[in-house]
């Protein structure tokens, strides 16, 4: 476990969308993750699964708009 108790050591793979800016941001993306979910043609952003450390790594680049965990949608039971 790590010191907060959690047992999170910023190895566990988290899914998340990433916008990028141009080749260069994919290709920082994609390094930097352990696999790609999906790619979207008509926008610059991937889903991928990251370690969580690299969480900061990747928003800190300059080729990077953002990142944010991937949310699962369903239908509603009604």
């Amino acid at each position: 476990m790590t010191e907060s108790g959690t047992g999170d050591s910023g190895q566990d793979p988290v899914e998340v969308n990433v916008g990028f800016d141009g080749k260069e941001g994919k290709e920082v993306t994609i390094e930097a993750s352990l696999s790609v979910v999906r790619e979207f043609e008509s926008l610059d952003v991937v889903t991928v699964h990251i370690p969580q450390e690299k969480w900061t790594e990747l928003n800190d680049h300059p080729k990077i708009r953002y990142i944010e965990e991937n949310g699962q949608t369903g239908a509603l039971d009604g």
